[in-house]
């Protein structure tokens, strides 16, 4: 599972701590591309989402992002629950702490907890297809192939050169065939 939660977030980019603004307005634009766009483009579309996303307001919550990361790689997931909490405190509005105290939640086996971050960085940021990833896997694992189906389809919805994504969606929808969608 760490190998997972870091894999997550370095692959997405979204490691750089901060208060991100999820109302930046080249956010619509970015996504309107990554939509319509071209695949060739679409891993600079990703790098330049995660980068807004993470555009830093505040070196506390830097210097405490950081430093939970880093506590989580060592494997001292207290100190980065600790360390995560007090971003959350600092930056409420900051998705990508609730996504990286979620991931952690998850790690540590607090599957109520979790669940309860990623949906709150849905309500912040309904655009992040990373932790909609997460859900469907989360979903899917449980045995919910409808509604893990349905979450595979919003993080096509948003990033629709997601392979993986794709793949696990054309999977369920044989698996359903024949039920309703």
């Amino acid at each position: 599972m760490r190998k997972l939660f870091c894999a997550l977030f370095f692959w997405a980019g979204l490691t750089a701590p901060s208060a991100a603004d999820q109302t930046d307005p080249r956010l619509d634009l970015l996504f309107e591309e990554l939509r319509t766009g071209e695949a060739r483009r679409a891993e600079e579309n990703i790098s330049r989402i995660a980068e807004i996303w993470s555009d830093a307001e505040s070196d506390t919550v830097d210097l405490l992002y950081a430093r939970a990361e880093e506590s989580v790689m060592t494997g001292a997931d207290d100190l980065a629950m600790t360390l995560i909490n007090h971003v959350i405190g600092l930056a409420p509005n900051f998705a990508e702490g609730y996504a990286f105290r979620g991931m952690l939640r998850l790690e540590t086996n607090d599957r109520a907890g979790a669940m309860e971050d990623f949906s709150k960085v849905l309500e912040l940021e309904p655009r992040q297809f990373v932790v909609r990833l997460v859900l469907a896997g989360i979903l899917e694992g449980s045995g919910a192939k409808r509604e893990a189906y349905d979450m595979y389809q919003k993080v096509l919805e948003w990033n629709p050169h997601n392979e993986a994504a794709g793949q696990r969606a054309r999977a369920l929808r044989r698996d359903l065939d024949g039920q309703e969608i």
